[in-house]
């Protein structure tokens, strides 16, 4: 019996590569091991999309884009960093500094806020994955982002899959 990963497991082929996935989730300070593991399982049993776009916060934004760039080293990886830095986990530059290769940076204009980011997530996106921390109508989801890009997400009729991370 396969483990339950949140999401529909694609088997052969699946979706053409050209489509683009998003992805949003937790910006804790620590991913708990757990939490990592099934990210991670889920991820590993994604079809290959063309295009992953994450937000570059600590946390699952980190943790995804990490795990894709090594997981999906031939795919275009873009990284939409936030006016406000201060929640920033810099994991696509090398040593020196310098993007990866297939890594593709969109730094948001000074004065935008994270909701903007949030859009900007989803421009080209075809699918949103989330793995947001509470249930949408805990108390503790008041103010999550993970949840505002979700909303989002639906509003712009994208396919959306969320899991998560702990029950009420």
């Amino acid at each position: 019996m396969e483990p339950d990963l949140g999401f529909p497991v694609y088997r052969g082929a699946g979706p053409p590569g050209g489509l683009t996935a998003a992805f949003t989730g937790y910006q804790g300070r620590h991913l708990g091991a757990l939490d990592a593991t099934r990210i991670f399982l889920a991820l590993n049993h994604l079809a290959a999309f063309g295009t992953y776009v994450t937000g570059a916060c600590r946390g699952v934004d980190a943790f995804v884009g990490q795990s894709l760039y090594m997981l999906r080293p031939l795919a275009r990886h873009v990284v939409v960093v936030p006016a406000d830095r201060s929640r920033v986990d810099v994991w696509w530059v090398d040593a020196t500094g310098v993007p990866l290769p297939g890594v593709e940076v969109i730094e948001m204009p000074e004065g935008t806020t994270y909701r903007d980011r949030n859009h900007e997530l989803l421009v080209d996106a075809d699918v949103l994955f989330g793995w947001p921390t509470w249930p949408e109508n805990d108390p503790r989801s008041a103010r999550s982002g993970s949840w505002q890009t979700i909303r989002l997400a639906k509003s712009l009729s994208k396919s959306v899959f969320v899991k998560t991370l702990r029950e009420s």
